[in-house]
């Protein structure tokens, strides 16, 4: 398997990190929580895969005249997300996912989470820059004080991602940092949309 310069710095500087952090997920697997966790860590898959939620959540929020902002700010986020993540950092970083390599540990662990494959390149994580670019947009244009739980839903994508053993931790943390500088940008651009003259 030929790896980009990028995805083998990677493999090389931080395979001890990746894999201490994948281990403890696969502990975490073992123990009884995984009833819970199991059917938790799918369904965060699900409604990160493509933006199947959050799309909708964006549409709905701005064809709702009080929440325009918040729902522009959130479709914004997602594409700028998307831009960096998907049409730029995958196909140039090229880093293969985990379980790409039968004879490594980390694909039987990925085998025993059960997930699906995934048709993308692993770093970085296009789930969790979905949910942390929507999330921060509706973060910082929102009321913070009732807000600030949508960056648990963040987190915990990112951490699912983890738990079903599709990206290394490095995928994720990039993906989280990626996500928050595009809803903050996302953010910051809608605030100077001038509001429209009441009829």
């Amino acid at each position: 398997m030929i790896l980009s310069a990028a995805a083998l710095w990677l493999d090389q500087s931080c395979a001890g990190f990746d894999q201490a952090i994948l281990g403890a997920f696969h502990t975490l697997q073992q123990s009884p929580l995984h009833v819970v966790l199991d059917p938790l860590a799918v369904l965060l898959a699900l409604l990160g895969k493509g933006g199947i939620a959050l799309i909708p959540l964006g549409l709905l929020l701005l064809a709702l005249r009080p929440t325009r902002k918040l729902g522009l700010g959130v479709l914004l986020a997602l594409a700028i997300g998307a831009l960096c993540t998907n049409v730029l950092l995958k196909p140039l970083v090229d880093r293969p996912r985990p379980y790409a390599d039968e004879g490594r540990l980390l694909y039987q662990w990925w085998l025993e989470a059960g997930a699906h494959l995934e048709s993308d390149a692993s770093f970085p994580s296009g789930h969790s820059t979905a949910a942390a670019a929507a999330m921060t947009a509706l973060f910082f244009l929102g009321n913070r004080r009732k807000t600030w739980a949508c960056l648990l839903f963040a987190l915990a994508m990112g951490l699912s991602r983890l738990y079903l053993a599709v990206h290394y931790p490095t995928d994720v943390l990039a993906g989280l940092l990626i996500g928050f500088a595009a809803g903050y940008l996302a953010a910051v651009l809608v605030q100077r949309v001038p509001p429209r003259p009441a009829n």
